[in-house]
């Protein structure tokens, strides 16, 4: 008797682990395929290349998201994403939609060692969706130093298109000064900046005498450091603006979308 009530123990015993691991391997499963992994430059990509992972957005009632309602919108997808290597949390914030692209209320950056790195308060406009997203019409200031033939000062205004992009492309509408042979003229300046998320940028420009490229790098869209070449589009001679350009411009903006992000989670 004890022999059998013993076997049939074992039996219960065996049937109770196989349920648990029946129930864990389901459950990890399922929670390996509610993420989604990205690159470097968050990308989508396969979970060898991945350096970031996010686990499924899920839906929070708007109000105990950010604190308030928003008109119209009910509910706000809470967005958590992770450092593959670590496991730590890189991003924290709730967003309109499941890619975080509309992000709102307050959103929180870390590093790799969990240390917050930055803390941004999106404040929603509930006109915001009847607007276009293509051209943000707050303005950027930017001064420009560049050399050709001799030394140039710009100022101006700058454009961010479709500034809710991870690259920025910059519209810039400028004026500049430069002197020569003790004389001091004037040069419009108006430029495309395509800026990227690896620290590069390429620019092409012109004014009523030239038109030039540059490329180069760009530290958070805030310094740009390029090297480029001038063409001449005129026969005045005093100066001819000809040659290779070397650049340095600076932004200064309240819009915090105009600037880059630190790859390490910035």
């Amino acid at each position: 008797m004890q022999k059998e009530k013993l076997y049939k123990n074992l039996k219960n015993y065996k049937l109770i682990f196989h349920t648990l691991f029946f129930i864990f391997f389901c459950t990890y499963s399922s929670a390996q395929t509610n993420l989604t992994y990205f690159d470097s430059n968050w990308k989508n990509c396969p979970k060898e290349l991945a350096v970031y992972y996010r686990i499924q957005p899920k839906k929070v009632k708007t109000n105990e998201a950010v604190g308030y309602t928003i008109n119209g919108i009910d509910s706000l997808y809470s967005v958590e994403d992770y450092y593959l290597k670590t496991n730590k949390l890189q991003f924290k914030g709730y967003s309109k939609d499941q890619q975080a692209q509309e992000l709102v209320g307050k959103s929180k950056w870390f590093d790799e060692n969990g240390m917050l790195l930055n803390t941004q308060n999106n404040n929603y406009n509930s006109d915001y969706k009847n607007t276009s997203k293509l051209l943000d019409w707050q303005p950027i200031f930017y001064i420009n130093y560049s050399i050709t033939v001799k030394s140039q000062f710009t100022g101006g205004l700058e454009f961010c298109l479709d500034c809710e992009d991870r690259n920025k492309l910059f519209l810039g509408l400028g004026y500049g000064v430069s002197s020569y042979d003790n004389n001091y003229f004037g040069l419009p300046d108006i430029h495309l900046s395509y800026n990227t998320t690896n620290f590069g940028f390429i620019k092409i420009g012109g004014s009523n005498r030239n038109i030039y490229t540059m490329a180069g790098l760009t530290f958070l869209n805030f310094i740009d450091l390029g090297a480029g070449y001038s063409y001449p589009i005129t026969n005045d001679k005093i100066p001819e603006l000809k040659g290779f350009t070397f650049g340095l411009t600076f932004r200064i903006t309240n819009k915090q979308n105009a600037y880059g992000k630190l790859k390490i989670g910035f």
